[in-house]
């Protein structure tokens, strides 16, 4: 950074990602003696940030003095606002909610393709897409398989990430009606994949009551924008968008018995009603264009002194 001190004396912003970066970004500052808005973007918050052990305590007074330190904050979910950084980190200052929309996405809505229920083996196909964090969505996506052989499938595309790859592929690898597919290109395989499917697993364990129950995961979006019924814990935050969009459903715990009640009795009738209202939905809610150019009109406010702290 010190030899590319002179280019940095150029930056109108500085944007980081993640508190590692901000940090970075709050030395560059003082090295080059300018008072630069900073932007911070935090996109997810780790199961480490709402412990209550000395390390997770640290690092939630070293994220307090970055953002105050700050000029805007950007976050992914109204909920990470409103159960996290403004009860525990007392956060106030401006915020941009860029949700995980799906973008570039100019092509894509030209590339969906109609889609008419379940195969003609008569199977109700779910989607699980993405990185693959969560071992209880493995496990329960293995006991419904096993609960329903003739009437369900799984199609995986994505990557085993925190979660054990040993695992995930020894799990997976036990059904006939699991299908692991492997990884995906972002956004050029979404029309294909989600074309394949008729629910869309939105499900996420990884940690629960902190990141799992505020997130807006991208999948909620990628389904959205191909007209693919989501299925969410109630609960959540993902629970209370897909509801307030009416784009699927939301299931209580216990979990399996309400997931493997809801498809015993589910009709052709009942999915293409949830279908029709996910065609009705705008493309506006699903894609990014628009709030990317909001966030460079932002971004040029903040350059030029308009939008001040």
């Amino acid at each position: 950074m010190l030899k590319n001190r002179d280019r940095l004396t150029e930056a109108t912003v500085l944007y980081a990602i993640n508190l590692d970066n901000a940090f970075l970004a709050l030395f560059v500052r003082l090295a080059c003696f300018r008072r630069v808005p900073l932007v911070v973007e935090i996109a997810d918050i780790q199961p480490v940030m709402t412990g209550d052990g000395i390390i997770s305590r640290s690092l939630r007074f070293l994220e307090r003095f970055i953002l105050r330190r700050s000029q805007l904050l950007i976050t992914t979910s109204p909920a990470f606002l409103r159960c996290y950084f403004e009860p525990v980190q007392k956060f106030r200052g401006p915020v941009v909610l860029l949700e995980n929309k799906v973008y570039p996405s100019v092509a894509l809505a030209a590339a969906r393709r109609p889609h008419t229920g379940p195969a003609s083996d008569g199977r109700w196909t779910i989607g699980y897409f993405g990185a693959y964090r969560c071992q209880r969505s493995i496990a329960l996506i293995c006991r419904l398989a096993e609960e329903f052989p003739d009437k369900l499938s799984f199609v995986l595309h994505g990557v085993p990430t925190s979660l054990e790859s040993d695992y995930f592929h020894q799990k997976t690898s036990l059904y006939s009606n699991i299908r692991y597919c492997g990884p995906y290109r972002y956004p050029d395989d979404l029309p294909d994949i989600y074309a394949s499917v008729d629910f869309n697993w939105c499900f996420d364990f990884s940690a629960n009551g902190g990141n799992s129950a505020w997130l807006l995961p991208n999948r909620v979006y990628e389904g959205g924008l191909f007209h693919c019924p989501a299925l969410a814990l109630a609960g959540t935050e993902t629970a209370a968008w897909v509801r307030s969009h009416g784009l699927g459903r939301e299931f209580e715990e216990d979990l399996f018995e309400n997931l493997k009640e809801f498809f015993k009795t589910l009709t052709v009738g009942d999915w293409e009603i949830m279908r029709e209202r996910c065609e009705e939905a705008p493309d506006a809610l699903f894609t990014a264009e628009a709030d990317y150019r909001a966030l460079s009109a932002t971004m040029q406010k903040l350059a030029s002194g308009q939008l001040c702290r």
